[in-house]
């Protein structure tokens, strides 16, 4: 008689929950983490394993490699095991959706000024006047896009608002 042993969860979790209690995200391995540590680094990769309070990182260090042809490729030149407590996590970056240069007011910046800069140029080669309103409405777009820029919360502070949560799993 044959017996196999047979296990399907591999490590623990991480939740990173809201105040009110509702989980924002859920982190196992094999899951991309890109987070700020207690001591200001800014550490990112995927996630090897989740024991004992520690999260397990395979930290990648990519960069480009130029070959015997003069062409250029992306190579791994090193890769990094590291491990932190899950509480000397300060912030999670928030992965990046769709359409963020619209949200993050990009588009109102870049809008505004070309908008500005194609009216001069126009006034200036038929010889017209230079509107002052134009010019207003084309400024008021691009504050709206610097406001926009400046109040986008790129990353999930630890602290009032939301918080880290281990969940053991393995004996």
């Amino acid at each position: 008689m044959l017996s196999y042993a047979c296990t399907g969860q591999g490590s623990d979790l991480l939740l990173l929950k809201k105040k009110n209690g509702k989980t924002v995200k859920t982190y196992t391995s094999g899951i991309f983490i890109q987070f700020t540590d207690i001591n200001q680094r800014t550490v990112g990769g995927t996630i090897y394993t989740i024991k004992k309070d520690s999260v397990y990182i395979n930290d990648y260090n990519i960069r480009r490699g130029y070959t015997i042809w003069g062409t250029s490729v992306m190579d791994t030149l090193s890769a990094f095991k590291l491990h932190f407590h899950y509480n000397d996590i300060v912030s999670i970056a928030k992965e990046h959706k769709g359409f963020e240069f619209i949200r993050d007011g990009t588009i109102f910046i870049i809008g505004g000024t070309t908008y500005a800069l194609l009216h001069t140029i126009n006034a200036l080669i038929q010889k017209d006047a230079i509107s002052g309103k134009v010019l207003a409405i084309s400024g008021g777009v691009i504050v709206t896009g610097v406001v926009m820029k400046l109040l986008r919360k790129r990353s999930y502070q630890m602290g009032k608002k939301y918080s880290l949560k281990y969940i053991s799993l393995t004996r």
